[in-house]
């Protein structure tokens, strides 16, 4: 065999497993290049039609950091987006996705500036066991029938007053999976929906060396809508955020804010040192003290609570406690701790919506003003 007949035996023999040489093959499988796009469609709860003027808003972002805003990577929007479900096609820079980092796809459909739809999770991308393929549903925002459901008598920044989001500064908590936000213009406090940017929010506050339950300010543009209560069969206005602007720890809202003894719902926050727990399809325990008849209602987690009281400056003394009848399997156990508390109490103290009870020098119980 000439050499010319040799080199091409030999070259048409590559692409197979060592011809008949028994030898595997020295030709190497080149691995499959890192995504340049994230593909996907997105469903709509509800009605499945979109104004023409709808825009939706497809954001690639960095979720590592719990500290801070989640960082945009890359962002597609979609004008005039037809019915659902929508698909789409992000596209973004490979070279700087970290296999380290955390990354999730955030949705939302506007039109002319007015929430329509939010996504409510984070859907996880490219990293940590995720493609980057994805299918989204979108939870629709009903708007109230009335323009200012919060009773804050501000317009939301395009000017209109619609449903616009607001601008908003105030100070925020979260404790034992609860978010309270009291509006610095209005001193009015109102429960936080966990949904559109709140993960931004929550994260900020848990790592920002605060003591969980202590108020921060936060600055943040969101909107405020009628959604169902933790407890029972209703609906109640909360603040949906739209965005996280900034967490700031040395600021707060000036006058201070301090909830009053009488007429104020207080929600039991611990017993102790010790959290207090809410069951599923069980309300929460709490008591409303009154001052025209020295009466106090409440709930213990278990059964309706009953019962007087007296106060003078800080002293504060309860009797005739009387819960009603319970037949709960779960939470008896906080329903004695929390009579008993009751029935030591010497005295109290408020700071802004915060209350503790005391016996003598000792912590029995720990309150926050939930509505003013």
């Amino acid at each position: 065999m000439n050499k010319s007949a040799y080199f091409l035996a030999l070259a048409l023999c590559l692409p197979l497993t060592a011809c008949d040489s028994g030898k595997e093959s020295d030709v190497t499988v080149k691995e499959d290049a890192p995504a340049t796009s994230i593909t996907g469609s997105i469903s709509l709860g509800g009605s499945k039609t979109l104004p023409s003027s709808a825009l939706v808003e497809i954001s690639l972002v960095d979720v590592s950091r719990q500290d801070a805003r989640a960082k945009l990577i890359a962002r597609q929007r979609i004008t005039r987006p037809g019915p659902a479900p929508i698909e789409f096609e992000l596209h973004f820079n490979p070279g700087i996705i970290q296999e380290r980092n955390s990354y999730a796809i955030q949705t939302r459909i506007t039109d002319r500036g007015r929430l329509l739809y939010v996504s409510d999770t984070h859907t996880p991308v490219l990293t940590r066991g995720a493609g980057s393929h994805v299918e989204i549903t979108l939870t629709g925002v009903r708007s109230p029938a009335f323009g200012d459901p919060a009773g804050l008598g501000i317009k939301p920044r395009g000017g209109k007053r619609d449903t616009g989001a607001l601008e908003l500064e105030g100070m925020f908590r979260y404790m034992a999976d609860a978010a309270l936000f009291r509006d610095c213009r209005s001193n009015k406090v109102f429960p936080v929906s966990m949904e559109g940017a709140y993960i931004e929010l929550e994260r900020a506050y848990l790592n920002s060396g605060i003591e969980a339950g202590n108020e921060v300010m936060v600055e943040l543009s969101g909107r405020f809508l009628e959604r169902p209560a933790m407890e029972g069969n209703h609906n109640e206005v909360k603040l949906i955020v739209d965005d996280f602007d900034n967490l700031l720890i040395e600021n707060s809202c000036a006058p201070d804010v301090h909830a009053k003894l009488a007429g104020t719902y207080w929600k039991l926050l611990e017993l102790g040192n010790i959290q207090v727990k809410t069951y599923e399809n069980r309300r929460e325990a709490h008591m409303i003290l009154a001052s025209q008849d020295s009466r106090v209602k409440g709930h213990t987690g278990c059964s309706r609570l009953f019962g007087h009281f007296d106060a003078h400056e800080d002293s504060l003394v309860f009797y005739d406690l009387a819960p009603a009848e319970s037949t709960c399997t779960q939470g008896l156990e906080t329903e004695s701790l929390f009579l008993a508390a009751l029935e030591a109490t010497t005295r109290y103290e408020i700071s802004g919506l915060i209350m503790n009870i005391y016996q003598q020098d000792q912590s029995l119980a720990r309150f926050e003003a939930v509505y003013l």
